[in-house]
């Protein structure tokens, strides 16, 4: 998908720099995999289905394995040596960014379920509104711990601040719009505002929330785009948000094979991967496994409990029920 002319002189920023440390886990949170893709393989596969090409990926923690799987997926890479907040990791890419003019998109790298059509829309109308800074938000059910977009009370459509809950008033904790931490931002004022930003609060820290306010007071325009669904706008903080991701990714996946003609037999029960190509008619029996480049062609059958992985089966071949096939290796 591309975004028929609104990408260009747009660049990709992604923050990917965080421990993570309710992962309970020795490896970069955004390194945990989903459908056996790393979270953050997820949200660059998101940028590169855009059209946007010139991506910066802002690394800290576990900086070599992190940094190198983004160099593999074709991005550039800025280290942010000391984490000390999100304004801190975008001015790390600075250097990347400073012959660049035109719009950052900037990304949690722990944000892996956001859609093309949903930054489509973003860039549009960020692009249409002529404003400084637009924020992606979302309407949530339960905003608790999330930062409320205040608006403008004589224009609406224009942003007032960000409050973080910590700081919010009574009322402003019963808005339920929040920022899902998505911003674009022209790059000249983005890295002129960053070098005014303080870092007096309880952590010490470098907030890109901040650059709201200070824009407002320059009387600027900052807009708020609430086009994200509560679905998209989860991030990713614990083991439990991982499965609950993943269930939400694999659920699009088995949607858009039977949209194309695939029939899944006890679709709940069934694990495939986003590069398993699967053609019409194909019938996957229960608790089967698709894993990797695995082609299933026209009218093939797996049967249940079967394991694939790397492996083509031709059109028409049935696979009999607790079948183990791998590349190179033939039926197990």
């Amino acid at each position: 998908m591309c975004f028929d002319g609104t990408t260009t002189n747009v660049a990709g920023l992604v923050l990917a720099a965080g421990k993570g440390t309710r992962m309970k886990s020795k490896f970069p949170k955004v390194m945990h995999e989903l459908l056996g893709i790393p979270i953050l393989g997820h949200v660059l596969t998101l940028l590169d289905s855009t059209g946007i090409k010139d991506v910066i990926v802002v690394v800290g923690h576990g900086a070599d394995v992190v940094g190198y799987f983004a160099r593999e997926s074709g991005s550039k890479v800025a280290v942010q040596d000391i984490q000390k907040g999100t304004a801190h990791a975008v001015l790390a890419a600075r250097h990347e960014l400073e012959q660049f003019d035109g719009d950052v998109l900037i990304l949690c790298g722990d944000t892996p379920l956001l859609k093309p059509g949903t930054l489509s829309g973003f860039l549009a109308a960020h692009r249409s509104s002529g404003a400084i800074i637009s924020i992606l938000s979302a309407n949530f059910s339960d905003p608790t711990g999330y930062g409320r977009i205040v608006r403008r009370r004589d224009d609406p459509g224009s942003v007032q601040a960000i409050i973080e809950e910590r700081d919010a008033t009574d009322e402003q904790r019963g808005i339920s719009e929040i920022n899902t931490g998505s911003y674009l931002c022209n790059s000249q004022f983005l890295f002129d505002a960053l070098g005014e930003i303080g870092c007096d609060n309880a952590q010490g820290e470098y907030y890109l929330t901040d650059i709201v306010e200070l824009a407002v007071k320059k009387g600027k325009n900052v807009k708020a785009v609430c086009s994200a669904s509560e679905e998209e706008a989860l991030g990713i903080n614990s083991r439990m948000d991982l499965a609950r991701a993943e269930r939400i990714l694999l659920n699009r996946l088995l949607n858009r094979w039977m949209s194309e003609g695939v029939t899944f037999e006890l679709a709940e029960s069934i694990y495939l991967e986003p590069k398993v190509k699967l053609e019409r008619d194909v019938v996957i029996g229960p608790h089967s496994v698709l894993k990797g480049d695995t082609v299933v062609k026209k009218g093939a059958v797996i049967g249940a409990f079967s394991y694939l992985e790397d492996v083509t089966v031709e059109a028409g071949v049935t696979i009999p029920p607790y079948s183990i096939l791998k590349k190179d290796k033939g039926l197990i």
